[in-house]
């Protein structure tokens, strides 16, 4: 997978053998992707920076396939993206197994049935859903995904997990998340990501840094030089 910012002279490749960092000191510059990248996200189309994302040389689409984490400590878990490939992961496997499908029905036909000796009581008649949908079930339940707010490596995983098993997304990009943890930190977060299979992103701003073990820095200076940084 590759992403291509048209200002810029580099791509940024997605491999299995490292994490990519996206360094930029000039502010400007750092504010205009990020603005833009999260506009594409949300399916606008009219941005400063011409982005694209190709998986195989096909174009993906920005909006369905990226997840952009620009607070790393207000993360929802339950934002539309991941609760609609929530439900359907589960609906799924209701589907997929006859049984367990089979059974929800006949819970419901007999819930249903004890609601309507109560509607016998009234002397006029009701409109109701004969039926209910997997999905509507969950939505009554109120189902979702816990957040119990703890470290920020511990909150990174679980949304690594989140992305991987619910294939939220292709590519999770986070916002200046080497600010908050430590280095042994940042490499068991690089490490279970790629054990996960993951692709992530770390878009920074600031000064040129060493590239960090299983990292592959693009740094961009204030005037727009671009320096490849890697650590095996």
């Amino acid at each position: 997978m590759i992403m291509k910012i048209f200002s810029l002279e580099n791509d940024i490749i997605f491999k299995e053998e490292y994490i990519n960092v996206l360094q930029i000191q000039d502010k400007k510059l750092f504010t205009n992707v990020i603005n833009s990248l999260n506009d594409n996200i949300n399916n606008i189309e009219d941005t400063k920076e011409r982005i694209i994302i190709l998986d195989n040389d096909i174009e993906i689409k920005i909006e369905k396939e990226v997840l952009m984490i620009i607070d790393v400590f207000n993360i929802d878990f339950n934002q539309k993206k991941i609760q609609s490939a929530l439900y359907n992961k589960i609906e799924k496997i209701y589907k997929q197994e006859f049984e367990r499908m089979s059974e929800f029905q006949t819970i419901f036909q007999k819930l249903q049935l004890n609601v309507l000796d109560v509607f016998n009581e009234f002397p006029f008649e009701f409109n109701y859903k004969e039926s209910i949908g997997i999905q509507e079930y969950l939505k009554l339940l109120g189902l979702k995904i816990s957040n119990n707010k703890g470290k920020i490596i511990d909150t990174v995983f679980s949304l690594i997990d989140v992305v991987e098993y619910l294939s939220v997304a292709k590519l999770l990009v986070f916002v200046n998340l080497k600010l908050y943890p430590s280095d042994d930190e940042l490499n068991e977060i690089y490490k279970y990501a790629m054990y996960k299979k993951v692709n992530i992103l770390l878009i920074e701003t600031g000064e040129e840094k060493e590239p960090l073990e299983n990292e592959k820095i693009l740094y961009i200076d204030s005037d727009y030089d671009e320096i490849v940084l890697y650590n095996k």
